[in-house]
């Protein structure tokens, strides 16, 4: 499909007589990004994803965004966007306040076109896994309110600046649409990379478990093109079926 219609169709989606208009913010991201965008997913050869895998390495401050053209497809890598601000270290959220980004297997549950930070995304934290490492926690202890969004200022969320946040979120308004789900998998560093391995020097560290459950995931990506379907562990870590 050419990219003037791929375009057309990221412009048009969900617009309907009896369809509400789009925010305002949204139209504008679609006027500045979305044929990039659009260009972008059909280089991709995922003009029309129902599937949106978005995978951040918190040391390497990158968000690398993926694509699949049906549920359980193989995804292609669509391109990278830097996480221009972070908060709190290696280690997942554990404690509302504590300043940490979650590390784990996470879905987009809302797309927030009126953000304070431009757009964002929510992340369904804490999710099964975060619940089982915080055994008698109350959940409201645990903290919330985690996302993708756009400026460059963070405690806890994963922030991209606002153009980068303008393509993410139209590619993941795009997946919505289709009845496709965005994912989104964060770990504390990319595995096999010298920060990864100075994490793992130390076998015994509590959150080794969790860390090598989630390396399964994203090595699974890496060597397949798909993601694993995976189940929560009793210790919160991610197992894979």
């Amino acid at each position: 499909m050419p990219v003037r219609a791929v375009a057309l169709a990221l412009c048009t989606v969900l617009l309907g007589a009896d369809v509400a208009p789009e925010p305002q913010r949204v139209v504008a991201a679609r006027a500045r990004s979305g044929a990039k965008l659009a260009r972008a997913l059909e280089a991709a050869g995922v003009p029309h994803p129902r599937a949106l895998l978005l995978r951040v390495f918190k040391e390497e401050r990158v968000l690398e965004m993926w694509a699949a053209v049906s549920p359980g497809g193989p995804f292609v890598h669509v391109g990278d966007r830097a996480v221009c601000a972070s908060s709190g270290g290696p280690g997942p959220k554990a404690r509302t306040g504590d300043g940490q980004v979650p590390e784990g297997l996470y879905r987009v549950t809302t797309l927030n076109p009126w953000s304070r930070f431009h757009l964002s995304l929510r992340l369904d934290y804490p999710n099964a896994a975060d619940r089982a490492r915080n055994p008698g926690v109350p959940v409201s202890a645990l903290g919330g309110e985690i996302f993708i969004h756009g400026d460059c200022v963070t405690i806890g969320c994963v922030p991209i600046g606002d153009e980068a946040i303008e393509d993410v979120y139209l590619a993941a308004l795009e997946t919505r649409s289709r009845g496709g789900e965005v994912s989104v998998l964060v770990l504390p560093a990319r595995p096999g990379g010298v920060p990864w391995e100075g994490l793992m020097k130390d076998a015994s560290t509590v959150n080794g478990p969790l860390w090598r459950s989630l390396a399964g995931i994203s090595e699974r990506l890496d060597t397949s093109n798909r993601m694993p379907r995976v189940r929560c562990g009793a210790d919160g870590t991610y197992l894979l079926e």
